[in-house]
This record gives C-alpha cells, structure tokens and sequence, in this order.
C-alpha cells in the first residue's frame, strides 16, 4: 500500500483497504472468527479474572474491539505507525481495559511491565517485518512465557500466489501490484530465489520458516488454513497458528 503524508488519510486508507469489496472483507474476517474460537475456549478456562491480552502490531484497534464486546480482557496493543495508533485511541482511548502504545515491537523495553499474559497475538503483522528480526522477537515471545502465543500470516508461494494475485487484478484491488507478473509466476513455484529477498512486503515471505522458527521456541498447537481448513497449505489465503511454550527442554548435543 502506498503511505500518504496525511496521517487521517493513512489510517482510513488502510482501513478501507481491508474492506475493499466482499471478498476482502470477508478474507480478513476469517482470523477473528478464528480468534474468537481461542477466546472462547480461554474464557472457560480463566473465569475469576480477566484475560490479560497483549497484541503487536495493533492498527486501528479493530481486534481489541471486537474481543471487548464479547469477553472480560483486559488488552494491551503496540503498534509502530502513528496515525493507526492515533486512530485506535480516538476510539478506545478512554476505555479503562485498553492501552494502546506508540513503539517498535523490536524495543526490549516495551516489554519490561508487561505482566504475563494469557495470550500474544500478531495478526498479519510478522510478514511486515525482516525475517532476521521475526527470529529475534519470536524468541523474546517465548521468554515472556505466555499462555498462549497466535499469529496469522499470507501464504505467499505456491499456486495461492496466483490465485490470490489473479483475484487482486480482476477486482481492481492492489495486492498484485507489489508483484512484477514474472515475480508472481516464480512464487508460484516455490521458487523464492527468483524474487527479490524478503524485506516488510508481502513478496518473497515463506510461512514456513516462520513456523519453523515458532516451532523452535514454542510448541505448535494447530495450523489452521483460510478459507477453508481442508485446504493444503498451497492454496490457502492465508494461516493461522496457535502455539504454547515449549513442553520440553532441547538437548545438548
């Protein structure tokens, strides 16, 4: 998406971006119905106090939103750019179970009052940062200890890539943009080295080496699969993984 000066513009751009047409209104839906899934199994399991959530990369603050309406949180959300967090405390702000802040999810020192949460979300937000630095902040995660660690990503090689960007340029949406026809052809191959290394765009991420990051540090409950989670991996819109801290210790050697 291309960032305009005007900070209001930006905010409402991105916002309308995630409900450009039925389509994508109704692919992005999907990671908060799945949320939704985690947080009502939570909230049978911790019911005399409320669920400490912490998110990162927390826009305009549309997941804390929609978890207040239905569950006894109580949520703390980081977000990096200035106009989606202005925006989230123009209509949370007052909210004395919210606080939203202003920072880069990479500082240590955003986490230093952080009191152990029941759950860590990123949704669609790893795939915006450097790989080399996901591996740093998946392993700060896995320090805090949380009850649950869950995060959603696009799935950016094999044919979804073409079906994703074929649907982008027939709606008149802009994803497929991001990619040069030979790019999005590669992509579909698996063949990443073809493409420009992965920087904060959608282009050249692999999920898999996220997960196995995750898989590293913490133990993966399930990966569920949009829009259907019949569907391998290659054709999916995007994942959605649900992880706990590791039940074991690695060996030496």
């Amino acid at each position: 998406m291309k960032q305009v000066l005007n900070k209001t513009d930006f905010a409402t751009e991105y916002e309308a971006a995630q409900n450009f047409n039925f389509l994508t209104k109704w692919l992005h839906s999907l990671r908060y119905k799945a949320i939704h899934k985690v947080f009502d199994q939570l909230s049978k399991e911790i019911t005399d106090r409320p669920i400490k959530v912490f998110e990162i990369g927390s826009a305009y603050g549309r997941l804390y939103g929609l978890l207040n309406k239905r569950y006894n949180i109580e949520y703390t959300g980081i977000e990096l750019y200035e106009p989606l967090y202005k925006l989230s405390l123009e209509r949370y702000g007052n909210n004395t179970n919210a606080r939203f802040m202003l920072g880069n999810c990479m500082d240590d020192d955003n986490y230093k009052d952080l009191d152990k949460p029941d759950i860590i979300i990123a949704l669609e937000t790893l795939e915006h940062i450097a790989e080399h630095d996901v591996v740093r902040l998946i392993e700060r995660i896995a320090t805090i200890k949380p009850g649950l660690f869950v995060c959603s990503v696009p799935v950016e090689i094999g044919p979804a890539i073409w079906l994703k960007n074929l649907g982008s340029f027939i709606t008149g949406y802009t994803r497929h943009k991001e990619y040069t026809m030979k790019e999005t052809f590669w992509a579909g191959f698996y063949k990443l080295d073809k493409l420009p290394p992965h920087t904060t765009g959608h282009k050249g991420f692999d999920w898999r080496w996220l997960a196995q990051t995750i898989r590293h540090n913490f133990c993966i409950q399930k990966i569920i699969t949009f829009p259907l989670n019949l569907i391998p991996t290659g054709l999916a819109s995007s994942v959605f993984i649900i992880s706990k801290p590791r039940c074991w210790k690695m060996e030496d050697g």
